[in-house]
């Protein structure tokens, strides 16, 4: 029996998907060709590796309603902010502004999938050397991005486990509640 891995995301809208390509640019203007730089903008929100199919089915079937129950939100974009990653690396990412409506969907959303606490984020640039998170860093600290989307549907992206040229393929969408 193969095993294969799950990556639950949400996807921005096409608008903020470009503006981020742009900030990915951006970057790789500055400081060169770097790992994540053509990637896709999304909102990580867990990655569940090694997977049984029948368990993910089974996994899948409980939790699909609770999902399609919780409302579409609207998530906004509030500038750049980073993650120090023990002072080796650095990731600079769009921050999703916190209010008590979007800390309290997330803590549901990853209570109803079992994930991990997480900080809701956009990647821009992901554990980049110390030396170009330096010169980058300037170039976000104050600017102004700011933006919204409506997250109306939690994506799963399936690959093969073990295999290190396994590509993400789309394996399901959930539809969240529509709100009026």
């Amino acid at each position: 029996m193969s095993y294969k891995d799950y990556f639950f995301l949400l996807q921005p809208s096409e608008v903020v998907k470009q503006q981020i390509a742009y900030y990915k640019n951006l970057a790789g203007d500055i400081v060169g060709q770097y790992p994540g730089i053509s990637s896709t903008a999304h909102l990580s929100i867990a990655l569940k590796v090694r997977q049984k199919d029948y368990f993910m089915k089974s996994f899948l079937d409980n939790i699909r309603p609770k999902i399609m129950n919780m409302p579409a939100i609207n998530l906004q974009i509030d500038g750049f902010q980073t993650f120090n990653h023990q002072n080796e690396s650095a990731t600079i990412y769009a921050q999703v502004k916190k209010s008590y409506q979007s800390d309290n969907w997330f803590d549901k959303l990853i209570r109803e999938i079992n994930a991990q606490p997480l900080t809701p984020h956009i990647t821009v640039t992901k554990a980049i050397p110390v030396d170009y998170f330096v010169t980058l860093w300037p170039h976000f600290k104050y600017t102004r991005y700011q933006d919204s989307f409506i997250a109306d549907k939690l994506t799963i992206l399936e690959r093969t486990s073990y295999d290190k040229y396994a590509k993400w393929g789309m394996f399901e969408e959930i539809p969240f509640r529509k709100t009026a």
